[in-house]
């Protein structure tokens, strides 16, 4: 089949020209901007260097500003592929249906606005998730970003929009990356700003990799002055609009790849200052069975403290226990708990084996619901150190101990306050630091809501939680005396 007939020999040769250099096909495009129908398409600085990266690079990474053309030098890229090549297919990855389908559009709006010549194929499918060329055998896919998207499909291009905001984006990436490996000149996009409030997360890691050649992706980084006419009063206006909520532009529009790659700690109780140098001191722990951490071994001569909150165990809120070593004022995080897929009982053991290996440090448990079930399991098993919350009222009262008082702590919403805020002298002094980065992030999403702290992540700060109830009670922890030994009566040690 002549695909394409009707066209002229001069018509032919230029789609042709179109098909090797992109730079040819934007003197054709149009696009659309608020208010503006029609636009002619402006060719920045930034916009010819990724032409030709796209040219250049079959594996692409890209952290960027906000509005600075990328979507729709994509938008255009993706409609020159299936316009110039027969059978190629382009998948488009986004957060969600709605977002992937704009992407889509953009195409559609561009092909729109093309001159009549081009447009002589039938346009086959046309709906809002596809678009394509009936002759051509080619077309653009939409897909929202979900467990399955894009399995057991080929295609030429791939591009995930906005990709650190993907739910399932490492699961769609290795899909992905396996389809265009299939396929000859097949290319890869990645394109995204930050998601602050996922430090750390696997398109940030895989930029990294990128930067620095580990992965074969070519890592690029767009700042937000990379559009022409912003200048500094542009950006102190976006400061001045966004004063309560600075990490807005630290993550929408980086001036640095620093800036963009440092997680949010404005929002949070703590220090920023503080979180950041934890989070930039943080450690890959000794991991046992996939969810018991070891940041420091059993230390002779430190002295320890532990606490437990407890999920239900069906894949949700996660269990955590958390053992905080101390020497003279500081104390540190020395190994956590953290799993959302064990029962009670399981948890307990677990709880039980570990804490023995820290020398039975005093254990508290909040007792409040499902955390009954772990403190009981704990008392058969015969944990021999448990926190009383009862026992020690009665000492306060100067009433006798039977044995028989309840264990563990009642975490009512004021005892929670309460706590939560003595956590944050001791981080933002220093006295008290972890390196475990889990709950780093966690520390950096508890915010002050209506003067009370509320966690404002996904985990519902569960290792903060055993994080407060361990320090409850680390002031307990007295440095013991130094043992010595003599020789003829003088201290030689």
């Amino acid at each position: 089949m002549d695909v394409h007939k009707g066209f002229t020999e001069e018509q032919v040769a230029e789609i042709g020209r179109i098909k090797r250099d992109p730079l040819a096909f934007l003197k054709y495009v149009k696009i659309e901007e608020p208010g503006q129908l029609a636009t002619p398409y402006e060719l920045w600085p930034h916009l010819v260097e990724f032409y030709k990266a796209l040219e250049t690079y079959p594996l692409i990474d890209l952290i960027k500003s906000k509005k600075i053309g990328i979507s729709w030098a994509l938008a255009t890229h993706a409609l020159r592929k299936i316009l110039t090549i027969p059978g190629w297919e382009v998948l488009e990855f986004s957060k969600g249906m709605v977002e992937a389908q704009e992407l889509l559009n953009k195409s559609k709006v561009i092909y729109h606005y093309l001159p009549e010549w081009m447009k002589q194929w039938t346009v086959e499918p046309n709906s809002t998730e596809r678009f394509g060329f009936k002759e051509l055998g080619s077309q653009i896919s939409a897909y929202p970003s979900t467990e399955a998207a894009g399995v057991g499909k080929t295609a030429g291009t791939v591009i995930h929009d906005e990709a650190d905001f993907h739910e399932f984006y490492e699961i769609n990436l290795s899909h992905t990356r396996a389809t265009v490996a299939d396929t000859k000149n097949g290319q890869l996009i990645s394109v995204s700003t930050v998601d602050g409030t996922k430090p750390d997360s696997y398109f940030q890691r895989h930029w990294k990799a990128a930067e620095a050649g580990q992965n074969g992706f070519k890592a690029l980084f767009y700042d937000v002055w990379s559009r022409p006419g912003r200048n500094q009063a542009f950006y102190d206006q976006l400061v001045r609009e966004n004063e309560m909520t600075p990490w807005v532009i630290t993550k929408n529009y980086p001036r640095t790849i620093e800036e963009a790659l440092s997680p949010i700690t404005a929002v949070s109780c703590f220090n920023k200052d503080v979180l950041a140098k934890l989070w930039n001191n943080a450690a890959e722990p000794e991991t046992r069975q996939g969810f018991i951490y070891i940041l420091c071994p059993p230390v002779v001569g430190t002295q320890y403290v532990a606490g437990v909150d407890v999920g239900e165990g069906l894949g949700q809120d996660y269990s955590a226990l958390t053992i905080i070593g101390k020497q003279g004022l500081m104390s540190e995080v020395a190994a956590v708990i953290y799993i959302n897929t064990l029962g009670t009982d399981s948890f307990a053991y677990e709880v039980d084996k570990l804490c023995r290996e820290y020398w039975t440090p005093l254990l508290v448990i909040d007792n409040i619901g499902i955390g009954r079930a772990v403190s009981d399991k704990l008392v058969q098993l015969g944990y021999p150190r448990l926190y009383s919350q009862e026992a020690e009222e009665k000492l306060k009262r100067g009433s006798s101990i039977t044995g028989g008082e309840k264990v563990g702590f009642a975490l009512t919403r004021p005892n929670k306050r309460e706590l939560v805020m003595k956590l944050v002298e001791r981080i933002n002094n220093g006295s008290l630091i972890t390196r475990f980065k889990p709950m780093i992030k966690e520390l950096m999403e508890y915010q002050l809501v209506k003067g009370y702290p509320e966690p404002t992540g996904r985990t519902h700060g569960d290792t903060v939680i055993s994080l407060i109830l361990a320090a409850k009670v680390a002031d307990r922890i007295r440095q013991p005396h130094m043992a010595h030994m003599y020789l003829g009566g003088q201290m030689i040690w």
